[in-house]
């Protein structure tokens, strides 16, 4: 069966505070709250894009000497388009690269 034919098996929700901040949060390259919910579980994500990403990293290690996320995703551009695309294609390997973060 084809991807097209295909129910999509997951749910995704955006956080509240993006709705008419999207391009502000493009510009800084950075969302948290993303949720995906699936099968009961439910995946929080922090989305960055690699300009942002490299910069968090640096600062942090700097002055912590270590970075760590949980539920990290790269993207291009942090954009509800964006987002939804990668999340589509971590689906596809039942989100094996995500840890739940909560039972829904």
């Amino acid at each position: 069966m084809s991807s097209e034919g295909m129910a999509r098996v997951y749910d995704l929700e955006f956080p509240d505070h993006l709705d008419g901040y999207e391009a502000e949060v493009e510009a800084k390259g950075y969302l948290e709250g993303v949720k995906v919910s699936r099968r009961g579980s439910v995946y929080e994500l922090t989305i960055y894009d690699p300009v942002r990403l490299g910069q968090e990293v640096t600062d942090e290690v700097a002055a912590d000497g270590s970075f760590a996320v949980a539920n990290l995703v790269v993207v291009d551009r942090v954009t509800r388009e964006e987002i939804s695309r990668a999340v589509e294609r971590q689906s596809r390997s039942d989100f094996s690269g995500l840890a739940p973060t909560s039972a829904g």
